[in-house]
């Protein structure tokens, strides 16, 4: 715990700076601009999933994708990451969401998985089930190593759900591989503080009589809502900001967060207050490039 600690505080003092060149951001004095990384996590998850980071890196704003190599659009995910090399690609990986499946076989992992093959749904299930620390590391390989196998320009690797033993196996494969520990740590990552700018969006579930859990759509943003999140990308102070947002399109709630992304208001706050935007690979060419 100490040295995940230690090697975390050690990142997040770096400070990186954007290197992301583009006429929306012209005019940006160099002292204390307000910089704002926006990433996306869940990609590949489903088709709708899918389809809202391509519409919100194509359309929008948003500057990093975080992929589950879990997931059945995975290759759809990674032939897009590839073919729009400013979307900043990153591995998210998964060690609990009942809805997916590892990439090893079940049998290589059984303190990971349900009855069913599937791995637990919250943290409660996963610690209660004494996971192993070397089911987790191989797993957690297993699925840096799909993407990799996959052809996938990553840089990132954060986490989907999970405490300290998967973050301790996520920093130590970032060390080895030269990857960017992309989760946030007391709020900090790489100098960069995580705020929430969205308010509502949601994930409701039902569990099955088969132990397993069904989430299903939730309601669209309200027009409150939508405008809380343009208070408060109104609202940023000149400093290093990261957001995490949930892109969509299928389900009202999650195209809400995809429309955000895409909104003319969107670009107009952001040239109006000179936010420039910085991704996760701004971080990696700081760091090793």
């Amino acid at each position: 715990m100490t040295n995940r600690r230690n090697f975390i505080k050690q990142v997040a003092a770096a400070g990186i700076a954007s290197s992301i060149p583009s006429a929306l951001y012209a005019g940006q004095s160099s002292a204390q601009p307000i910089q704002l990384l926006i990433r996306g996590d869940d990609m590949g998850k489903n088709y709708g999933r899918t389809l809202g980071f391509f519409k919100s890196f194509k359309e929008g704003v948003l500057t990093s994708a975080s992929i589950m190599a879990t997931s059945v659009y995975f290759m759809e995910s990674v032939k897009f990451c590839n073919e729009n090399p400013k979307l900043a690609a990153g591995i998210h990986s998964v060690i609990i969401d009942a809805t997916q499946r590892p990439v090893l076989s079940p049998r290589e992992v059984p303190s990971l998985v349900d009855p069913r093959g599937f791995f637990w749904d919250t943290n409660e299930q996963f610690e209660a089930a004494n996971p192993k620390f070397e089911e987790i590391d191989k797993e957690i390989r297993a699925q840096v190593g799909k993407a990799k196998d996959a052809g996938l320009k990553f840089v990132y690797v954060d986490n989907h759900r999970g405490g300290a033993i998967v973050d301790d196996v996520i920093i130590q494969i970032c060390k080895e591989q030269k990857l960017i520990y992309g989760r946030d740590y007391e709020g900090e990552l790489y100098g960069y503080k995580r705020v929430s700018l969205m308010k509502g969006e949601r994930f409701p579930s039902q569990e099955l009589p088969d132990g397993g859990k069904a989430y299903y759509a939730a309601p669209a943003l309200t027009e409150e809502e939508k405008q809380i999140f343009f208070d408060n990308l109104s609202a940023l102070k000149p400093g290093k900001w990261i957001t995490v947002v949930h892109p969509g399109w299928a389900d009202p709630n999650r195209a809400s967060t995809t429309e955000l992304m895409c909104s003319p208001k969107t670009r107009e706050i952001i040239q109006k207050k000179n936010i420039q935007l910085v991704s996760y690979r701004d971080l990696w060419n700081e760091e090793f490039g």
